[in-house]
């Protein structure tokens, strides 16, 4: 079942720069959102693990008035399995987990985003990967089903086998999705976790109308951990060929930044670290960047005549 579509933004000159609320630590959602507009971003994705109880009205009016829009909104607990940075008291019954992600998804619709993000899991080992696989379909199928009751799609992220992610390649997350058999379902997509996968270019063409949310970043040539990203086009510079092929394919949705650098706030004390940075000036550092590899990436595109 080919899933439903979330916003298009035809125009490709105009890019809709969001980032991820996810990689300013340091940062209130309210500052999120002013800093985003600041820097003349469209949106912001929302983490509910950084929300004020009794306050998702002052928030969505803080918004408003800011003129930001939402890309992807995060649950607190977002994996259907076990991730190795789980708040503590997290449950690690896949159906517990469930639980708490449908009650977020109840939560997170009223802010309208474009998706809501839920992710398998992960283990942190490629060697022994989170499971049990076969408990994805069942809970993703009842995640689904809350998100069409409140008008919301899911966004199923794909993350790296060197991450432990039991569904790590396009066809393999396609397929789980396929047996969920919900058009409320796609991917979302993240260059940091996706660019080792074998002949990427051509599945993000193949599996193109799966793909309903992009996350932006690029590896590092050394990674030295799953917090250690560089901003788009730097390091192994990953993006361009893959921004090019998704806009090949028709991707015409939100671009949402989500480079995590860590400056001890997940274990890892990099000097090199962007979150040591004013956080408005990493975003907009983060935007110049993407926006600079996007522009390469449609430049390629129009001079091969693909796109007018």
């Amino acid at each position: 079942m080919t899933p439903l579509q979330p916003r298009v933004f035809p125009d490709v000159d105009a890019p809709q720069f969001a980032m991820c609320s996810y990689s300013t630590p340091h940062n209130s959602i309210y500052e999120d959102v002013e800093q985003s507009a600041t820097v003349g971003a469209a949106a912001v994705g929302l983490w509910e693990g950084k929300f004020v109880e009794g306050e998702d009205e002052k928030l969505l009016e803080w918004m408003a008035s800011h003129n930001i829009a939402t890309s992807t909104a995060v649950p607190e607990r977002h994996s259907i399995l076990g991730i190795p940075f789980d708040l503590p008291g997290t449950p690690k019954d896949p159906a517990q987990r469930t639980d708490l992600i449908c009650r977020s998804v109840e939560r997170l619709a009223k802010f309208k985003p474009a998706v809501i993000a839920v992710a398998p899991g992960t283990s942190g080992s490629a060697e022994n990967p989170a499971g049990p696989v076969e408990a994805l379909v069942p809970n993703l199928r009842r995640i689904a089903d809350v998100a069409e009751a409140n008008d919301v799609l899911i966004g199923f992220e794909l993350l790296a086998q060197r991450r432990g992610n039991p569904v790590y390649e396009l066809p393999m997350i396609v397929e789980v999705i396929d047996q969920v058999g919900s058009p409320n379902v796609g991917v979302m997509f993240d260059v940091f976790h996706s660019w080792p996968e074998p002949d990427l270019l051509e599945r993000i063409h193949t599996y193109a109308s799966y793909i309903n949310s992009v996350q932006v970043c690029d590896a590092r040539v050394e990674e030295r951990s799953g917090f250690d990203r560089e901003l788009p086009g730097r390091g192994r510079a990953t993006a361009g060929p893959i921004i090019e092929a998704l806009l090949d394919a028709g991707y015409r949705s939100y671009w949402e930044m989500e480079v995590f650098s860590d400056d001890g706030s997940y274990g890892n004390d990099y000097p090199d670290s962007y979150w040591k940075m004013p956080h408005v000036d990493f975003i907009r550092e983060t935007k110049a960047e993407f926006e600079r590899v996007y522009f390469d990436a449609l430049g390629r595109l129009r001079a091969q005549g693909k796109l007018a």
